[in-house]
């Protein structure tokens, strides 16, 4: 009852301030593996339906954005109740009156958000600065660039843009599969400003609903390869990158393009807030990933500190790429484990200590950083909400994989092998050399990081397996994958620090 009574207070206090707070518990709602399970049940509305505002309020929204036209200018049987609301917007379905065949979804501008957000990020701000103060973990340094793509998400032109260049990038450098498993609805520019964007309408199931997903017989694991294996293609190939991949922002309908079978298509909304990688951040974190695969500390310190950061393995387990080392027993601490308990305590003083000094260390960090693991642990977060039915890491290493060696292939092909610094443009032979050098370079790192990618799945194959007779023998649930490992290598050296056995059943309370 605790539990339930907290997040109805929190949703409540959301709503009633919205803008922003919305936002915050969305953020709250998708971390399911740290908050007790009735904050991601009751904030989860927040994701689709926040409070909107009538119909009447926002007509001269969207009339603004056109002169000299009126709302029926532009649409037919426009809906006067929002179907979907959100943070800065509400939904609503209608035909487009140019093409009245044609079911649209016009996304409005709430038009009390351009004086709250700037109030909103001031809140922001102080609450950035009193955290730091009070306990000491710097995380001013990540404040501007949040401020900025957030106050680029009401430009809905800008959004426009972003979702027809994630409809390119997934034309020109996906592959067969993913092309045809993901799907971005069309933008209609002639209806759309900086306040309103109108893109097709697509019947689907949000993710907010995996019940209704499951009655509906979809896979939990089809869903999760598709959405993990998009954003890992964004991430590692494209480099123009999703920020805010909730529940709320992804369908799951049947693929029209298979009439054979029952197959889902993934459908990606809200392309507003992005972040466009640089060449050589994106370079460097498939770099720093194929180091953690093969086990290359040395380029993994290398990569870190032209970030400014000393501690690579500290900041290996922050982006999540491996566990940390902890551990403990499920009991009672007593007089002989006072050394124990002591060290564990020193551990935890140690991890706090490494943290802090990987945060403040943070002049030289890629701004690219804060949005792209904001991505992966929300992406982490739907599918450990699913049931974890993948392998996570292993999809986003294999893209990783590919997008290094992509890379690194245009790298030996560029024109700019030609030229060697002080001696000019090479001749032809020498020039030819250095390409095939080249090429030959980026197939062995992506076979070593695929080699590596295949060790570590045999390895979890194998812990499955045995996780599985365990289980048999002594009735403990199993943990399926290495996000399951993580989370329990972390309940136990809370358990450790505490001294008791924690009862996850309390947290339904």
């Amino acid at each position: 009852m605790i539990h339930e009574r907290a997040a109805r207070r929190l949703l409540l206090c959301c709503k009633e301030n919205g803008g922003l707070f919305i936002k915050f518990g969305q953020s709250i709602a998708v971390q399911s593996s740290l908050l007790p399970p009735p904050f991601r049940k009751e904030l989860s509305v927040l994701y689709d339906n926040a409070p909107s505002v009538a119909v009447s309020e926002i007509v001269p929204v969207i009339e603004r954005g056109f002169p000299g036209r009126t709302l029926d200018d532009l649409f037919v049987d426009f809906s006067p109740e929002a179907v979907a609301s959100a943070s800065v917007a509400q939904v609503h379905t209608a035909r487009l009156r140019s093409d009245p065949s044609q079911v649209v979804a016009v996304k409005v501008q709430k038009p009390e958000i351009k004086l709250q957000i700037g109030w909103d990020l001031f809140a922001f701000r102080a609450c950035a600065h009193l955290i730091e103060y009070a306990f000491d973990v710097p995380i001013m340094w990540s404040v501007d660039e949040i401020e900025r793509r957030l106050r680029e998400e009401l430009d809905f032109e800008r959004e426009a843009g972003n979702s027809e260049l994630a409809g390119r990038d997934l034309d020109t450098l996906a592959d067969r599969w993913l092309r045809r498993v993901v799907y971005i609805p069309k933008v209609f520019w002639e209806a759309t400003s900086r306040e309103v964007l109108t893109t097709e309408w697509v019947d689907g199931t949000s993710l907010v609903h995996p019940q209704k997903l499951a009655t509906e017989g979809w896979s939990n694991k089809e869903i999760m390869q598709q959405m993990v294996a998009l954003f890992a293609f964004q991430i590692f190939v494209a480099g123009n990158v999703h920020g805010d991949p909730h529940p709320g922002n992804l369908l799951i309908r049947q693929n029209p393009n298979n009439s054979y079978w029952r197959e889902p298509q993934l459908v990606l909304l809200d392309h507003g807030l992005y972040v466009r990688e640089s060449r050589l951040f994106r370079r460097q974190y498939a770099e720093f990933w194929r180091s953690a695969m093969i086990g290359n500390k040395q380029s993994m310190a290398n990569i870190a500190e032209s970030w400014g950061i000393s501690d690579a393995g500290m900041f290996s387990s922050m982006v999540s790429l491996k566990p940390p080392i902890l551990g403990g027993h499920h009991r009672a601490p007593t007089d002989s484990d006072k050394g124990e308990s002591k060290r564990a305590y020193e551990q935890q003083m140690e991890v706090k200590r490494r943290t802090i000094a990987a945060l403040r260390e943070s002049s030289s960090l890629p701004p690219e950083l804060v949005f792209v693991t904001r991505n992966m642990n929300i992406v982490r977060a739907n599918n450990q909400s699913l049931g974890t039915p993948v392998n996570r890491v292993q999809i986003l290493g294999q893209y990783a994989a590919l997008g290094l060696r992509r890379m690194l292939i245009d790298e030996a092909l560029s024109s700019d092998r030609r030229y060697s610094g002080p001696r000019g443009v090479l001749p032809s032979r020498d020039t030819l050399l250095s390409r095939v050098v080249g090429v030959v370079a980026g197939e062995w790192s992506y076979v070593t990081f695929r080699l590596a990618l295949w060790v570590a799945g045999a390895g979890m194959a194998v812990y499955g397996v045995w996780a599985r007779i365990w289980s048999a023998v002594t009735g403990i649930p199993r943990i399926k994958d290495l996000d399951g490992v993580m989370d329990e290598a972390m309940r136990r050296a809370m358990e450790k620090k505490l001294g008791y056995q924690i009862d996850t059943s309390l947290l339904y309370a």
